[in-house]
């Protein structure tokens, strides 16, 4: 009996020490990726500028007044497409820092929630198998309280019969 509640309390003990709280986080970051066209683009609409401006001065130096008109109207729109090609770039740079400041905020409360899982499971397989300890104990307790009375019912019974034993003798 001592044998069976022993390893049945051993069998429970193993049981509580081998059940795993398993978590599994996916973690997809969103971020976009922007090639280098867009400086390439930049530094050649800065070029064009650049050549436009050259042109303008040469048409005013020439004196060509209409030559003056085209190379005037080229240097605005170079400016312009410059201009915009500049903000386009910040803004685009702007929202990559904002996505990747998004996505590190999504990393971290995932770091931090797997480390909270981690503690919170822990805590529970202590409690397990501070659990499994103590019914191990209780068990082992019961077994050796039911053992010793046993063997105090059997003495006792032994103690009868002998009595008995005796009773009978002295009476024939």
């Amino acid at each position: 009996m001592k044998k069976i509640i022993l390893s049945m309390s051993v069998v429970a003990l193993i049981f509580a020490t081998s059940c795993k709280k398993e978590t599994t986080t996916e973690i997809t970051p969103t971020s976009t990726t922007e090639t280098t066209t867009i400086s390439t683009d930049v530094t050649a609409l800065q070029t064009a500028y650049d050549d436009a401006v050259l042109k303008l001065e040469e048409a005013k130096k020439s004196g060509d007044a209409e030559a003056e008109k085209i190379a005037q109207e080229a240097v605005d729109n170079a400016k312009s497409s410059w201009e915009t090609a500049k903000s386009k770039a910040t803004e685009m740079g702007t929202d990559m820092k904002e996505n990747l400041d998004e996505t590190g905020a999504k990393i971290e409360g995932a770091a931090n929630k797997v480390n909270e899982d981690a503690k919170e499971s822990v805590t529970e397989a202590k409690a397990a198998i501070n659990k499994a300890k103590d019914n191990t104990v209780e068990a082992a307790t019961k077994a050796k309280a039911d053992a010793e009375a046993a063997a105090a019912k059997a003495k006792e019974d032994a103690k009868k019969g002998y009595n008995n034993s005796l009773e009978k003798m002295k009476v024939k």
